[in-house]
């Protein structure tokens, strides 16, 4: 059985490879792959199921990180505006809420939803649109190692 440090790391080190190496990482992670069959390479690759939801540029920064957090917001809350330094990835794992990051408008996602925060765009708003259940985000973020991710925002 693994500790929970050995899946943080884990995981982490398998964002870290989709980000920097791309998908293809993961599927030789998985295992040996015999080139010279081209029906079980087809079989293997079509039992990863990979599918890309969403696609962005990494902006450019000396000494990048990535850091995966889970990110609790309590029953009715509301972020204060801030500025992310690199872009963020999002996946609503429960609830509901509202986003704004400018300059788009305010937009609602439900559990299985995920949005992209380009680097140092206004974060407006993240708001728990239920009075009674707490909502969870897994977000990935990326950002210069040592600096902080987040600043505040007027």
């Amino acid at each position: 059985m693994m500790t929970r440090r050995e899946v943080n790391r884990a995981a982490t080190l398998a964002v870290a490879a989709l980000f920097f190496q791309g998908p293809a990482t993961l599927l030789e992670a998985a295992g040996p792959i015999d080139q010279r069959n081209p029906k079980d390479r087809m079989r293997n690759m079509a039992s990863a199921g990979v599918q890309t939801l969403m696609q962005e540029p990494l902006a450019e920064m000396p000494h990048p990180e990535v850091t995966v957090i889970t990110l609790t917001v309590a029953p009715g809350a509301n972020s204060a505006p801030h500025r992310h330094t690199g872009p963020v990835f999002a996946y609503l794992l429960e609830g509901e809420i509202e986003n704004q990051v400018d300059p788009n408008p305010p937009r609602t996602y439900k559990t299985g939803e995920f949005f992209y925060e380009p680097p140092m765009h206004i974060h407006r708003s993240l708001r728990n649109l239920s009075s009674t259940k707490p909502a969870k985000l897994l977000i990935f973020e990326v950002g210069e190692k040592g600096k902080p991710f987040t600043i505040a925002a007027s």
